[in-house]
């Protein structure tokens, strides 16, 4: 769970607005929220054009004119954004009224294994907060109840976890709870009062298995929500058998443009109010239902750092269909950019969620794992002038952290990371003979 101070979301007016409106907007007539993002998206061009450098050089390079953006479909006259040239051009992108917003720099690497800073300004915080607890509360959360955020991560905490006062959330590292120890744990579970489970599906997935195996069953979570990688058909199976409540995924960046959220009927819902989802094919035309296509994120709320038409390198497959839940919010058949294979250990366990790792090295525009053996993992990084051996010694530290001592892991430079498929990039390439559970 990443840090923040409270009154980096704490805005009341503008948080009771956003309540009151998500509530009902969940259910609006899909015109009424094309035109809802019309006035967003008017907004925040108004806004890059007179106070963000990328766009008003973007605007007189093609010609364009704000006169020219009339309706939600003009968008495609600008292009998509790449995160190289996010990267390359980084300050660019920043309001010339920044700090107006107070702005707080978010690291990110996410599935492509290229490090970026990004900055979440006190709109994005807002809406990001509201549309989460709508999210939570399709399964009956109410705010203020005590959760459980559970990732596979490294975690220096005395006893293994932590409890956030600031939002009531338990944190554990799903690396660290075994057969040995889950007693432990269960009682965390139960002398906190843990109303939600959140956090790496695999980890969900592995806590449950140990609570079953170990015949512990009064601290069964009352939702569940699965987050930052794809949550497999088996852990989603076993998750819900066990708990008896149905799995809510949920997909969106620290870009804090893009959130697609599952209802407990199984439709993956679009916020709309949040930003404006593009799915297209490679030749950049709309993808139609059924067709896999690239998802390209437009966000509506942040201006201290906007990002408009950002190629997010995940997919993902439309549909025209209505969820049986009643809410109108467009939806998408499924998500499939974030399925990575993961790593195993010289003890057999199968470990995931390792972009941690690049978050801190500098010099580093992209990197991919490749797990040929156990006891060995290539690194491919992609550097940048900042790369040198101290980056490379930092990197390597870390992954062993999760990894292990016994890990060998060799680090490769390169200009492109060596593996990709069908055009599409994978942080985490296993080619052992025994394959990671799906």
């Amino acid at each position: 769970m990443i840090e923040f101070k409270i009154r980096d979301f704490l805005y009341p007016r503008r948080l009771l607005y956003w309540r009151w409106f998500l509530w009902r907007s969940q259910y609006y007539p899909r015109e009424r929220l094309l035109s809802l993002q019309w006035k967003l998206l008017s907004r925040m061009l108004d806004h890059c054009l007179e106070h963000v450098p990328h766009y008003r050089n973007l605007f007189k390079k093609l010609g364009l004119k704000r006169s020219d953006f009339r309706r939600l479909r003009d968008l495609s006259r600008l292009p998509i954004l790449s995160k190289d040239y996010l990267i390359e051009h980084h300050d660019e992108f920043k309001a010339d009224n920044f700090e107006r917003f107070r702005p707080r720099a978010i690291q990110t690497s996410g599935t492509t294994g290229s490090p970026l800073t990004v900055y979440w300004d006190s709109d994005s915080n807002v809406i990001e907060f509201t549309c989460m607890w709508r999210h939570f509360s399709w399964l009956g959360y109410r705010l203020g109840e005590p959760f459980l955020d559970i990732r596979s991560v490294v975690m220096d905490a005395p006893g293994g976890y932590k409890w956030n006062r600031k939002c009531r959330g338990l944190e554990m590292s799903s690396d660290i709870i075994d057969a040995a120890n889950i007693g432990k744990y269960a009682e965390l579970l139960r002398s906190y009062h843990v109303k939600l489970w959140r956090g790496h599906p695999a980890a969900i997935d592995s806590l449950c298995r140990l609570l079953s195996d170990a015949g512990i069953d009064d601290v069964r979570p009352k939702c569940v929500f699965t987050a930052s990688e794809a949550v497999l058909d088996h852990q989603r199976r076993f998750i819900e058998k066990w708990s008896g409540v149905p799995v809510c995924d949920n997909y969106g960046l620290k870009e804090h443009n893009v959130l697609i959220t599952q209802c407990p009927q199984g439709g993956y819902h679009v916020a709309m109010e949040y930003g404006i989802v593009e799915i297209i094919n490679d030749d950049g035309t709309p993808a139609g239902p059924g067709e896999e296509g690239r998802i390209i994120a437009t966000g509506l709320h942040n201006k201290a750092f906007p990002l408009i038409r950002y190629d997010t390198m995940d997919y993902a497959t439309p549909t025209d269909r209505i969820c049986r839940c009643g809410r109108t919010l467009p939806l998408v058949e499924r998500l499939t950019g974030r399925v990575d294979d993961r790593v195993q250990t010289a003890d057999g366990r199968w470990v995931s969620g390792l972009s941690f790792a690049f978050f801190f090295p500098k010099g580093i525009k992209r990197a991919q794992l490749l797990q040929k053996e156990k006891l060995t993992l290539d690194v491919y990084v992609v550097p940048n002038p900042e790369f040198d051996d101290e980056t490379a010694n930092t990197l390597r530290a870390e992954l062993k952290r999760k990894l292990g001592e016994a890990m060998v892991v060799r680090i490769h430079t390169a200009e492109e990371v060596p593996y990709r498929s069908c055009g599409k990039f994978k942080f985490v390439i296993s080619q052992m003979d025994e394959k990671p559970p799906r």
